[in-house]
């Protein structure tokens, strides 16, 4: 287990740090070159999560009848024609057409087809592998960000991008290919056929509807909190540096979060680690918008909401275990991927807006209500959670 994860936690950080956190650092420079506003140029990472979210339904497909190396490799590849792209882009048609391909080969090369591997190759003990991954991957802004930073000073955005690509195809490929062992397709360790048992019914359905449900009002609350947090600080009279400090330190209780949940082993399954922290998050909101930014209950909303939004992205990736294993699990979230990631693209513009034009306290009280849909869709799924031994039928 330790190989597979270590080397799919290299990828996984090597992917998202160059597909999707760089852009933070390149921004201002690209917008220089390109003549495009700092919200233009955030359009291209959405657009990616736009592009991402469409294509991943038809990776259930590759899960079904392929090795995930397969996805995984096929997907890294498919990004190197998106860097390409916008090291060469002139114009704004270019630069969001290499964000459209990054998202078309997101979809194979980044979480999902890591999490689907790491299920087909440990079953029972995909839990514990997830949770380890998804442990490292805290480390990516802390790669990126210095990385990306350093490639840019010493050689410019443009051949920042190129580099990405030959990182792709010179270190994530061939460590996916040779580094981990190959796993039988779901498809063909169960059957065929056994990965469509119960999986257009009505009780399926219902499941599917409720952890989309769930994980999408959640994620938007921590994916729009992600980009704006610094502005909605600041929207409370915090002073601009405090804001910042106040930000950072988020990372950091979510790390703890991450790692408790990992130490823990499987005392909880996701879907128990979700609960606890979805109830975290709306006593969260509550705190800061009782304090009206005053620094108790922005340290109070740090640690609540840190701790709930770092357990929070274990529990996302976790949580269909508890219903679903093999081609059912494979099938499950790659059906999940294209309402999880149209959320996830809409939230960061629409927080921005209720901030700028409604305030912090509407922007919060939006929050909490999505908060409180998490935990009510969670709270029926643990309702409708099969007994030990059985699957959903």
């Amino acid at each position: 287990m330790f190989r597979a994860v270590a080397i799919l936690s290299v990828t996984q950080i090597v992917a998202w740090a160059t597909m999707f956190m760089a852009v933070s650092v390149l921004g201002d420079a690209i917008a220089a070159d390109l003549g495009l506003n700092s919200t233009e140029v955030f359009l291209g990472p959405s657009a990616m999560l736009v592009a991402m979210a469409l294509a991943s339904p038809a990776t259930a497909w590759l899960y079904r009848r392929h090795d995930p190396r397969v996805v995984l490799i096929s997907g890294s590849l498919a990004a190197i024609p998106g860097f390409c792209l916008l090291a060469v882009a002139q114009d704004p048609a270019v630069y969001y057409a290499g964000w459209v391909v990054l998202g078309i080969a997101g979809a194979g090369a980044l979480t999902n087809a890591a999490h689907v591997y790491l299920s087909q190759a440990f079953a029972a003990a995909a839990r514990r592998a997830i949770g380890a991954q998804m442990l490292a991957m805290a480390l990516a802004p802390t790669v990126s960000w210095p990385m990306t930073a350093f490639l840019q000073h010493a050689f410019g955005w443009r051949a920042t991008f190129a580099l990405f690509a030959a990182a792709m195809l010179l270190v994530v490929v061939p460590l996916t290919f040779f580094g981990l062992p190959p796993v039988r397709p779901a498809a063909l360790k169960q059957g065929v056929d056994a990965g469509r048992r119960g999986a257009n019914g009505s009780r399926y359905w219902l499941v599917m509807g409720l952890l989309v449900g769930a994980i999408a009002l959640n994620g938007f609350v921590t994916w729009g909190f992600q980009l704006v947090v610094i502005a909605l600080f600041r929207d409370l009279s915090v002073p601009s540096a405090l804001a910042v400090g106040f930000a950072s330190a988020i990372g950091v209780v979510q790390l703890s979060a991450r790692l408790l949940d990992f130490l823990g082993g499987n005392r909880w399954d996701g879907l128990t680690t979700g609960l606890v922290a979805a109830g975290l998050m709306p006593v969260s909101l509550i705190v800061l918008i009782a304090g009206s930014g005053a620094q108790w209950s922005i340290v109070a909303f740090l640690v609540l909401y840190g701790l709930s939004s770092g357990a929070m992205a274990v529990s996302r990736a976790t949580m269909p275990l508890v219903f679903f294993e093999g081609a059912d699990y494979a099938t499950a979230i790659a059906r999940a991927g294209l309402p999880l990631n149209l959320a996830f693209a809409a939230a960061p513009p629409l927080f921005s807006y209720a901030i700028d034009g409604f305030g912090s306290r509407t922007a919060l009280m939006a929050a909490f209500a999505l908060s409180i849909g998490t935990l009510a869709c969670l709270a029926a799924l643990n309702g409708i959670r099969p007994k030990a031994g059985q699957g959903l039928h």
